[in-house]
């Protein structure tokens, strides 16, 4: 029967297409991505258990070191003139080869059968009549300006629902405003018991970004505000350890929040170009506290720094990068306040490298570590895109030195209970860690690119702040070998 309504749904499409041929144009786009290979876990398992880490995509780090996936993307877009298009974006997996499960993670066992197709987006482009405004809306890729390592904002970049209008003002200057709203938890508010504690279940975030661009040089400043529900889920999206819990929800409404920021590019002295981000960011205390009968409100202020700076030669570019966050402070969190800034939204992630950070070219293992940099600081250095043989075939060396920027008293208090969503291991100032990228770039034809990502990383944590506590403070190394391919049309 599944199999029925598929083809009689592709069948409808394609009547759909001829019969408005004439009116619409259609373009199709996407990608097909493979991911093979081999990462140890030894002495990290026990470390992601006691911050609460149990279910991962990350198969190398459940105890599965060997793991084949895949995922694919569609886009059609569907034009009707130059100020008029709709678009639909389409996702199949991730498909872990031989695994079933529920929702979009099935389909990759036998007969992959599944409920697997997922809305990556689903939106229209429009200028309004006469004018140079643009707007976007519906479900579509929404970001926060980045400039520093890998291009892309750790604090926002993900699909969201809402409604963003970008407008010219001069040649140097224009302004982009969006509302999204990321959550709205229950889908009416009913008036039963559980109506004071339901009135609040939205968050939404109005945002503002301000590019000033010139000859070689762009500044880009950005702000955003939202107001959090309490029961829109938000805290357990972003804080999802057991014993995190909302507390007299129908006491209270909203809790507010907000980022400010600015990306800054020079390409004055090409090949030499420079990016730096500054970015600060404030949720207030709100009903969220820690298990243990504290009944202690909580929130979260901090700050993310980077840059980099790259010299492109012709044949590689060198590189050194760094960042900074801030990160819990003892003496604060005993008054509730948590010294990482929070994220909105991180599907992208910080990509300062290609294993501890989010810096994958493909399906690979990542982000072992942080998947935002909150919480740490690292200083790095690059040679990118060189090559010896064959100029289809370059490579990447890369290396790092980081280290966690959370006071180690935080341990003390109640540091499981304080571990995001994003950071799989919580460094504290006495943590560290080295890391090496290999990547090797194989362009076998136009449309099929082949990766290969060699990375080890060493990991320092400190004896005295560790032991005792579940998960043993082990330091051992961790590797990976993956062979990925991507074909995109």
């Amino acid at each position: 029967m599944k199999r029925i309504t598929s083809l009689l749904l592709a069948l409808a499409l394609c009547l759909g297409g001829v019969a408005t041929a004439k009116a619409v144009d259609v373009k199709v786009k996407g990608n097909f991505e493979f991911a093979f290979g081999r990462a140890s876990s030894e002495g990290y398992e026990d470390r992601r258990a006691a911050f609460g880490v149990t279910n991962n995509e990350n198969d190398s780090l459940q105890g599965d070191e060997w793991h084949a996936r895949q995922r694919s993307r569609v886009q059609i877009d569907i034009i009707a003139s130059e100020q008029l298009r709709g678009v639909l974006h389409f996702e199949i997996g991730d498909l872990n080869w031989g695994r079933n499960g529920s929702g979009g993670a099935s389909g990759g066992a036998l007969d992959a059968d599944g409920v697997n197709v997922k809305t990556k987006s689903a939106f229209i482009d429009w200028l309004i009549p006469h004018t140079e405004v643009a707007v976007r809306m519906g479900i579509q890729p929404l970001a926060l300006p980045f400039a520093g390592p890998g291009g892309s904002s750790p604090i926002f970049y993900a699909d969201v629902a809402g409604i963003a209008v970008s407008a010219p003002i001069t040649d140097m200057f224009s302004v982009v405003a969006f509302w999204a709203r990321p959550f709205d938890y229950y889908g009416t508010d009913p008036s039963d018991s559980g109506g004071a504690t339901r009135r609040y279940d939205e968050t939404d975030m109005f945002g503002l970004v301000l590019p000033v661009k010139g000859e070689g040089w762009s500044v880009t400043p950005w702000g955003v505000f939202a107001n959090v529900g309490n029961a829109s889920n938000f805290y357990h999206y972003y804080y999802p350890r057991a014993g995190l819990a909302d507390n007299s929800l129908q006491e209270a409404d909203e809790a507010p929040a907000w980022w400010a920021g600015a990306a800054v590019e020079i390409k004055l002295f090409d090949p030499l170009t420079f990016g730096l981000d500054v970015a600060y960011g404030r949720l207030n205390k709100n009903d969220l506290y820690l298990a243990g009968g504290d009944n202690k409100e909580y929130g979260t202020r901090g700050w993310f720094i980077d840059a980099a700076l790259n010299y492109k030669l012709d044949w590689a570019t060198p590189g050194i990068f760094g960042w900074w966050s801030s990160g819990d402070d003892a003496g604060d969190v005993e008054d509730g306040w948590m010294g990482r800034i929070a994220a909105l939204g991180g599907d992208m992630g910080f990509k300062a490298s290609s294993f501890g950070f989010a810096g994958s070219n493909g399906r690979g293992t990542d982000d072992v570590i942080s998947q935002t940099g909150a919480g740490t600081w690292g200083v790095g250095a690059q040679l990118a895109d060189f090559s010896f043989i064959d100029p289809k075939l370059s490579h990447t060396l890369r290396v790092l030195y980081y280290q966690g920027t959370n006071d180690a008293d935080v341990v003390d208090i109640a540091w499981a209970n304080l571990r995001s969503r994003f950071d799989d291991v919580y460094l504290t100032d006495k943590d560290s860690a080295w890391e090496v990228n290999f990547e090797h770039t194989y362009r076998m034809y136009e449309n099929l690119t082949v990766y290969l990502e060699m990375g080890y990383i060493h990991l320092s944590l400190d004896d005295d702040v560790w032991t005792g506590l579940s998960g043993d403070a082990t330091s051992d190394d961790m590797w990976k070998t993956q062979l990925l391919f991507k074909y995109a049309f």
